[in-house]
């Protein structure tokens, strides 16, 4: 009989890698270039740590301006 190999580590390694990519994008038309251009944010960066196989713990840290930290 054939089975599947087992995919559940790569798939929680791929989304992960996924949203990083996905909000931590800085080209055109991504997060960060939008709260760039209303003057909001001057960094961003995203990143996944999968915690003892049990919880993943994803952080998305922005550098807000003067004005991005007023309209929080």
């Amino acid at each position: 009989m054939w089975q599947l190999p087992y995919y559940g580590d790569n798939i929680k390694k791929e989304n992960l890698e996924y949203f990083s990519h996905l909000f931590g994008h800085e080209g055109e038309n991504s997060v960060l270039s939008w709260l760039k251009a209303e003057g909001l944010a001057l960094t961003l960066s995203a990143s996944g740590t999968e915690m003892l196989n049990a919880f993943t713990l994803y952080t998305v840290s922005i550098e807000l301006t003067k004005k991005g930290l007023a309209n929080y």
